[in-house]
């Protein structure tokens, strides 16, 4: 199965047993945290992947809901297609092998910032979690979605803030951190 769905803002893309690829506009991913809240776990956009974890394998369930912010257009393949590109063209074998170790790094990341003992640990490890290539963390929430997320008070939050940035970890600017080492 290849072919291309267009949605409309507010629409779920995720299809189980799909890669989906976004040729046109954005979308959030997005989780139920233990609380049944619903936590927007990144943005993804034209060029972008999901399904990854569902289009191989025995485990169809996704446990998260992918919902376009725009009007979106998506490519999904099938895993026979799939199979099938990745045989004619071994770079792409390459280039999702890097992808998937690259999910693998920032899962582990994740781990490692739930895994931390102390609630400062938890919030470094979670700022590098959420760091892009050149340590940079935007926050699209506030100080208080923060806290809850670590399962800290908001005090916490703003003094273990203020120790990564005398020890030289971090440097902050609102909800725009940098790590530094």
């Amino acid at each position: 199965m290849q072919n291309v769905k267009k949605f409309n803002k507010g629409d779920e893309l995720y299809r189980s047993g799909l890669l989906g690829i976004i040729l046109n506009g954005n979308a959030s991913v997005k989780r139920l945290n233990d609380m049944g809240d619903s936590i927007t776990i990144r943005s993804i956009s034209s060029g972008e992947l999901f399904g990854s974890a569902s289009v191989f394998g025995e485990w169809k369930d996704g446990m998260s809901s992918i919902t376009a912010n725009s009007f979106c257009e998506v490519l999904y393949i099938s895993q026979e297609m799939f199979c099938e590109i990745l045989k004619a063209y071994p770079q792409i074998s390459i280039n999702y092998i890097e992808f998937l170790s690259g999910r693998i790094r920032f899962l582990n990341r994740k781990l490692d910032a739930f895994a931390a003992k102390t609630t400062e640990e938890r919030l470094y490890e979670f700022l590098l979690s959420q760091s892009n290539g050149d340590g940079t963390v935007i926050l699209d929430f506030g100080m208080a979605e923060l806290a809850r997320r670590l399962n800290v008070g908001r005090t916490s939050v703003y003094r273990d803030i203020d120790a990564l940035e005398s020890k030289g970890l971090i440097t902050r600017d609102g909800h725009n951190f940098k790590i530094l080492k």
